[in-house]
């Protein structure tokens, strides 16, 4: 028997997860509260084998809290839900969740990856895993090494004389590098681009 605990702010979700929950053989729910605060403890007491967590717990965000539980218990399985983003994705599997999914999963995907995150806790899995990969090499790809390296320098808060400077570059160049890059990642702004480059795991 797999035994999960379950922490997420909306009663709701909680509802659905304990039914559905109920209905999955194999699986059985051993607690369930509505912040890190008040799941710490009982991941103590009850020992479960997977901790499906929200990404937004009202006292720390999700990644943070799951982070810190993957530190104590290696072998803890961590499914983390959130919204639809790459960038959420990605940020998941460099800190060693078990799955990320989106909040609009079903949930008989939401007990697969349950079941996954048990029998394989540091294997990393998503619905979306595959195609979040691919925009992130198609945009990689498309972007040459200059224009990276111009995004990394954005990222940092370079303005363009100063990216001019570390590049040996005119300033006049530098803008036309950025043209490129926001036109690559469809943006129009620098705030847009380092959006879109964080989402799509380019920084």
């Amino acid at each position: 028997m797999v035994r999960v605990l379950i922490a997420d702010p909306h009663t709701v979700a909680r509802l659905g997860y304990a039914a559905a929950l109920a209905a999955t053989p194999g699986l059985e729910l051993v607690g369930q509260a509505d912040r890190a605060g008040g799941a710490r403890p009982l991941v103590v007491t009850v020992q479960p084998d997977v901790v499906l967590l929200d990404a937004d717990l009202p006292d720390v965000d999700g990644l943070t809290f799951g982070e810190s539980l993957r530190s104590a218990r290696p072998n803890l399985g961590l499914v983390l839900v959130g919204p639809p983003s790459d960038d959420m994705l990605f940020r998941a599997l460099e800190e060693r969740f078990s799955a990320y999914l989106p909040r609009s999963a079903s949930l008989d995907v939401m007990m697969s990856a349950v079941r996954h995150a048990a029998a394989a806790p540091t294997s990393f899995t998503a619905p979306d895993l595959a195609v979040a990969l691919g925009r992130r090499r198609a945009v990689s790809s498309a972007l040459s090494p200059r224009e990276a390296q111009v995004l990394r320098h954005l990222y940092v808060g370079s303005n363009n004389a100063s990216i001019a400077d570390k590049m040996h570059l005119t300033e006049s160049t530098v803008r036309t590098y950025l043209a490129r890059v926001y036109d690559k990642l469809g943006v129009r702004s620098r705030a847009e681009a380092l959006v879109a480059a964080t989402q799509r795991g380019l920084l």
